[in-house]
């Protein structure tokens, strides 16, 4: 019998269970089955977000963007924000469920690498297809920063295609760069090295960080001056615009 997911050690990894709020990124879902965060992504505070984002090896300066970011009351009109109004626990402290990462009008996209448009279907859970795809796009061993790029352009020709109802600004599409530029800072091997195909395999299609693939978390955090020269690379090669 299995055990419920509330129960596993900390760092033990245990997929999420029925009932359980995730997002739709899958790494922040993997901070979860390993309890890093709440295991059932529920009233999770800033100050356990930031420590578990220190955890994989983000630097404080983007950590305090990110969580600053998130914790803010959504605004309809900015689309600033994810919080609703009031929404602090027991002790009065900001918390914040990880469905709400994907509430519409806020931070959740459309293209996005492994969740579908949310005009076409499901944007929280996993599209097999779309993780598939993406696993298979360097058809090799690991991504380079350049396929990290065309598949964010590829992504967009699809979804142009498929989507009558598209939302994909060019500010938007910065934003995917930089969700694509993170992985490779926190999980690849370095800028020469690419991301390992294997560990974003353990991250995309089981959310769970890769530590038994040999993935550790990096001796010196990423921060945002090397966030910038990966953005801007992924950038170069995803530009349709």
């Amino acid at each position: 019998m299995t055990q419920p997911s509330y129960l596993a050690k900390k760092y033990e990894f245990h997929p999420a269970g029925a009932g359980d709020s995730r997002s739709p990124c899958p790494v922040l879902n993997a901070l979860a089955n390993h309890g890093l965060i709440a295991r059932d992504g529920r009233n999770i505070t800033a100050d356990q977000l930031k420590d578990a984002l220190k955890h994989i090896g983000v630097g404080i300066d983007i950590r305090l963007a990110l969580v600053k970011a998130a914790y803010a009351v959504h605004d309809e009109t900015s689309h600033r924000g994810l919080r609703n109004p009031g929404q602090v626990n027991n002790s009065g402290i900001a918390v914040l469920n990880l469905d709400q990462t994907g509430r519409p009008h806020a931070v959740e996209h459309d293209v996005s690498l492994s969740r579908e448009d949310r005009a076409l279907g499901d944007c929280i859970n996993p599209h097999p297809g779309l993780i598939e795809g993406f696993l298979g796009y360097p058809q090799k061993d690991s991504f380079s920063l350049s396929h990290l790029g065309g598949l964010r352009k590829k992504r967009l020709q699809e979804q142009k295609a498929k989507n009558k109802d598209l939302n994909f600004s060019y500010r938007t599409h910065i934003v995917a760069c930089a969700e694509a530029a993170i992985l490779q800072g926190v999980f690849g091997e370095g800028i020469f090295y690419g991301l390992p195909v294997k560990y974003a395999k353990a991250v995309f299609q089981e959310e769970r960080l890769p530590y038994n693939e040999g993935w550790k978390p990096r001796w010196t955090p990423l921060m945002i001056p090397e966030m910038i020269m990966l953005i801007l690379a992924v950038l170069y090669y995803a530009s349709p615009f």
